[in-house]
């Protein structure tokens, strides 16, 4: 495999992330963060600490080694803010070299927020509005649209330059993050229309999408492309600021203590930069710097592909009984959704391609089993409610029937009309696998037709006895979901 790593020097941790490929949507085959500090005490000395250098080079001799291990020749190391604005940062560049053998590429601001707008735009290749990426040490902003990125800044705001050598928090923190903001200039006309997204990258604004979705009791705990319209972040925000570290452990059984010590700054950052910004609503994207990297490694062609449905095929290759072939598929079932918008047709085409990915399960437990590995699986560029559609409809084409103790929750992240058309989606598929067997030769004994009101299913002569009870009763369920009269026809 044509495998790809970054290995990451943060103001807090270090990390090493290794890609199975260069695809549009690789799996992640390692991933390992040692919590070093680098950029603790910073602030009062203007250097990185012996201890935590120590610590950062120990943990580098070793993912260098498990590079070597896993036969990766295609790797990226990156330093970010403690090692830029560290007055030892270049001599630590130098010991990383003679002690690890790796070359390190000191990345600066506007280049970091660029890197993290790529990683959104990894993930979510229409993300519209403004990214920021909150590390340790510093803050970027870049402004996305249309999949161009202009804007860029940063700040050298990171809640652990507030942090003292003894994990405290230096006095006036909120009074110099205040400052520094004041000098952003990217605020809008304040209209509703021209309200921008906030893309908000970084393990301590993920923390605070944890607390929310605990909270509100949210269906998933999935945080990448969790969103918290702008009153619900205001309000989180504006509550965990003025939270003291004690009134925070509340929630140490969902988050490191390392985390809680700078959770009220990364809270009262948020809360400052969405009044600023004016911004509409806050994604939290689980996408940034390294995955910028990652997006960048790859052929341009690859980057123009649409990650969901990449991820899509890849599953299919892998789990699917046959040759995929989600596309015919669709295409089969396609008389029936006559004059759809792009994304229902791109969610649908999504299912398509996934309809064949449980058969490996116990017949009681697919429907459930794909449901499951939908929701909490990989899917790039893909909101949770459409998540949850692609997943009621498997669901449905395993045998499960909307409304069940099962889809009950899933189905909260529905509207009404998703869940009418997941029905729908979803006994076609049930009809079309059954017909065919998961091969494409099976697909060419039948096809589909409407009509005046009239559902046809078309057979072929020759193939007349692939019909049979069960045929018939999926395609009579699917003609009352469309509101037909059935009929089939031997051509």
């Amino acid at each position: 495999m044509n495998k790809f790593a970054v290995i990451d020097i943060g103001s807090n941790s270090v990390r090493l992330v290794v890609y199975e490929s260069l695809k549009r949507a690789p799996y992640v085959i390692f991933n390992e963060k040692i919590l070093c500090g680098l950029g603790r005490g910073l602030q009062e000395t203007g250097l990185m600490q012996d201890g935590a250098m120590d610590s950062a080079i120990e943990s580098l001799k070793r993912f260098h080694l498990m590079l070597d291990k896993m036969s990766v020749r295609n790797f990226s190391v990156v330093a970010t803010a403690a090692v830029r604005d560290a007055q030892n940062g270049p001599e630590f560049v130098k010991r990383i070299k003679e002690d690890c053998d790796l070359d390190v590429t000191v990345i600066f601001g506007a280049e970091e927020a660029r890197l993290s707008a790529l990683g959104v735009l990894c993930a979510l290749p229409r993300a519209h509005g403004i990214v920021g990426d909150l590390g340790g040490g510093s803050l970027e902003l870049a402004k996305i649209q249309d999949g161009d990125i202009s804007e860029k800044a940063s700040f050298a705001i990171g809640p652990m330059k507030y942090q003292s050598l003894d994990g405290q928090t230096i006095s006036s923190p909120k009074a110099d993050i205040d400052k520094a903001l004041q000098s952003l200039d990217w605020a809008l006309d304040g209209s509703e229309k021209r309200r921008e997204n906030f893309y908000a990258v970084g393990g301590s604004w993920r923390a605070l999408a944890k607390i929310h979705i605990m909270e509100t009791g949210y269906v998933l705990n999935n945080v990448h492309h969790y969103i918290m319209s702008r009153e619900e972040c205001l309000d989180l925000t504006e509550r965990l600021s003025k939270m003291h570290f004690a009134e925070l452990t509340r929630y140490r059984a969902y988050l490191s203590s390392r985390r809680l010590k700078v959770l009220s700054l990364s809270a009262y950052i948020l809360n400052r930069l969405v009044k600023k910004l004016k911004s509409r609503c806050v994604v939290i994207s689980g996408y940034g710097l390294r995955e910028g990297l990652l997006f960048e490694a790859m052929d341009k062609d690859i980057r123009a592909l649409d990650p969901m449905l990449e991820a899509c095929h890849d599953i299919a290759e892998k789990n699917g009984r046959f040759s995929e072939h989600g596309k015919r598929i669709q295409s089969w079932i396609d008389p029936l959704f006559q004059g759809e918008d792009f994304e229902p047709n791109r969610l649908r085409y999504a299912a398509s391609i996934l309809s064949d990915v449980g058969w490996r399960g116990h017949p009681e437990y697919r429907a459930q089993k794909v449901l499951y590995e939908i929701l909490h699986g990989r899917l790039l560029g893909l909101t949770h409610r459409g998540a949850a559609f692609i997943g009621l409809a498997l669901y449905i084409c395993y045998g499960g029937v909307s409304g069940e103790s099962g889809t009950a929750k899933v189905e909260t992240l529905l509207r009404p009309g998703d869940i009418q058309y997941a029905n729908k989606v979803g006994l076609a598929l049930r009809l079309v696998q059954r017909i065919s067997g998961g091969t494409e030769k099976g697909l060419k004994s039948a096809s589909l037709a409407v009509n005046d009101g009239i559902l046809y299913l078309d057979i072929r002569k020759k193939d007349e006895a692939i019909i049979n009870e069960v045929v018939l009763k999926r395609f009579s369920k699917v003609a009352r979901e469309f509101d037909l009269t059935e009929k089939v026809r031997i051509i």
